[in-house]
């Protein structure tokens, strides 16, 4: 392929047409070249040339020292309020200006921002995915030590939700414990993984129940339960999908509640104050299976 670089003259050419604000289109146009041309011997020139913010945007950084206040004036405000006072001047987007002060290009700093930058819930997601590989925090059923099955002692727990109506937001989260068959439920208004989380932990703790190991099922609601056991220091083993029968502690503990609250009902209306009296009538419940004695017998029993 035949080709020509650009002359001096052609290039001195360009920059008068593109300084009374042509566009490059119209100025190839002109001479008779290809935009394209344009457009590369633009890009170079910009590369070999040292921009001067402090020159360039002098007016604008004289105005972003003076009026910005992390109180009342962001970047953004400061923009804003300097493209409409000052209409002829340059003005850079907000996101340059970040730009600068992550580069450390103007006087600014990240600690005088409005807002701090926080780690992204991803980042923090991933620290703890890391965490759970590293130290095998979240397990399959399958690597569940056998002794658990035994039931001869309080602390492995099962958890679970109740749904209520459709479409509703709402649920209970029940925990069992494998050895007394205790329960404890938890009234929940959302079904966010970490609202979750949250609401589980902070019941254990104020509660002090005893944890030496978490099964629940592949719900997305007990996603970022692996940070509960992560904070406890104990294990989470998760049931494989379609297997309620993994959890049969849970599921029959679950059954007994809907005594209480039949299947349809709506979780709305229902306070913490009562789901703890369901749960005092079940543990206080005589078990065949404990020769007619209650959840709390056994539980003092292996204490």
């Amino acid at each position: 392929m035949n080709y020509t670089q650009l002359t001096k003259e052609k290039k001195a050419q360009i920059d008068i047409l593109l300084e009374q604000g042509l566009s490059m289109r119209k100025v190839a146009s002109i001479l008779s070249i290809s935009h394209s041309t344009i457009s590369r011997y633009k890009a170079g020139i910009y590369k070999k040339r040292k921009i001067n913010i402090e020159e360039k945007y002098d007016i604008f950084l004289r105005y972003l020292y003076s009026h910005y206040d992390y109180k009342v004036c962001s970047i953004e405000i400061c923009v804003f309020k300097f493209k409409r006072n000052y209409w002829n001047a340059k003005c850079p987007s907000v996101k340059q200006v970040y730009n600068w002060i992550n580069e450390v290009k103007v006087k600014l700093l990240k600690k005088d921002l409005c807002y701090k930058k926080h780690r992204s819930s991803r980042s923090n997601m991933m620290s703890h995915t890391k965490w759970n590989l590293d130290n095998k925090t979240v397990l399959p059923i399958r690597l569940r030590p056998k002794y658990i099955n035994k039931r001869d002692e309080i602390g492995h727990l099962e958890i679970d939700s109740i749904l209520g109506k459709r479409n509703e937001y709402g649920s209970i989260l029940s925990i069992v414990d494998r050895c007394s068959r205790k329960v404890w439920l938890i009234k929940a208004e959302y079904k966010n993984e970490y609202y979750i989380n949250k609401t589980i932990y902070d019941f254990m703790i104020r509660n002090e129940i005893l944890v030496k190991s978490i099964t629940v099922d592949n719900g997305i609601e007990f996603s970022a339960l692996g940070i509960t056991a992560k904070k406890l220091g104990v294990k989470l083993y998760k049931c494989d999908p379609y297997c309620s029968f993994q959890r049969g502690t849970n599921e029959r503990t679950n059954a007994l509640v809907r005594r209480f609250i039949p299947k349809g009902s709506s979780m709305k209306y229902v306070s913490q104050y009562y789901l703890d009296n369901i749960c005092f009538e079940i543990n206080s419940m005589p078990r065949k299976l404990f020769d007619y004695k209650c959840a709390y017998d056994i539980e003092l029993k292996y204490n």
